[in-house]
């Protein structure tokens, strides 16, 4: 029997384009959306290998609804696939409690809750992938874009330690960190009503209403469906993989600059140390 891919967030972008790619390899596929209606046509040419439900990730019943039905139609989940999220453009200072609040539910609450409605059956088959979808926003903070960060990097950070505590289990997790793609993320960014002008040159410039989405980002989202599809395949991941030339790039010098500032400050940072310890930053 083929294996099951439960993925989210499947109405457009990346999800659409994993869910299309895991279809035509032949899988069983539980696409799921908010709003089942927008992701219908994807499953169409797919009747007996392809269920189509409502997933709101921000919701507890919805989850426990979706992973129930899919377990019922196809067995098990095999391929779990977090991928639903948005994005908020604001200054820290600027950001609204009740818009952090939700961007941290769907972007890293809802994702670590479907999770773990998910493990049990993957642990007592001591089989599966789970696939978390971050952001290159999760590696580094950027100006007018600090909660999503600050949500995708809890979001990476608990994928890290699930990597740990889930491969003695038979389990495999990978984190993926895209870069821009042509998807509709841009289209239905939200922003702050709270415009504070202190920040008019930095965070401002990001605010939605002075963004233009010019659809001409590098990342084509059904070439990575494929690229994940053939990942799992392979039998062989990473623990992380970017995706695209220009996330590697930007992980690239960020990791360059942290380690850099690490070895100017290692013996400033030593100075704590109790004096028997010596210097162990070297």
């Amino acid at each position: 029997m083929a294996d099951t891919w439960l993925i989210t967030g499947c109405s457009s972008g990346i999800g659409r384009g994993i869910a299309k790619a895991a279809l035509e390899a032949g899988y069983n596929v539980v696409v799921t959306a908010r709003k089942p209606e927008t992701v219908t046509e994807i499953a169409a040419d797919y009747p007996d290998n392809s269920l189509v439900l409502a997933l709101d990730v921000s919701s507890e019943e919805s989850i426990r609804s979706a992973v129930a039905d899919s377990i019922e139609r196809f067995g098990s989940i095999d391929v779990l696939v977090n991928n639903a999220g948005y994005g908020y453009r604001s200054a820290i200072e600027e950001s609204e409690w009740k818009e952090i609040e939700r961007l941290f539910q769907v972007n890293c609450y809802g994702p670590v809750r479907l999770i773990q409605e998910v493990l049990p059956q993957m642990r007592a088959k001591k089989k599966g992938v789970i696939i978390n979808v971050t952001s290159v926003g999760g590696v580094r903070g950027a100006v007018g874009n600090g909660m999503y960060s600050a949500a995708k990097g809890a979001f990476e950070l608990a994928s890290d330690t699930l990597y740990k505590e889930c491969a003695p289990l038979g389990i495999k997790v990978l984190t993926v960190e895209p870069g821009a793609f042509r998807t509709s993320f841009y289209g239905s960014l939200k922003g702050t009503q709270k415009k504070i002008g202190d920040y008019a040159d930095t965070a401002g410039k990001w605010h939605v209403e002075n963004m233009v989405n010019k659809h001409d980002q590098m990342g084509d989202p059904e070439a990575a469906g494929r690229v994940l599809v053939e990942v799992v395949q392979s039998g062989r991941m990473p623990k992380r993989l970017p995706l695209g030339s220009d996330c590697v790039k930007i992980i690239r010098e960020e990791l360059q600059q942290r380690l850099a500032e690490l070895e100017e400050w290692a013996e400033v940072s030593a100075r704590t140390d109790f004096s028997e310890y010596g210097d162990t930053a070297k």
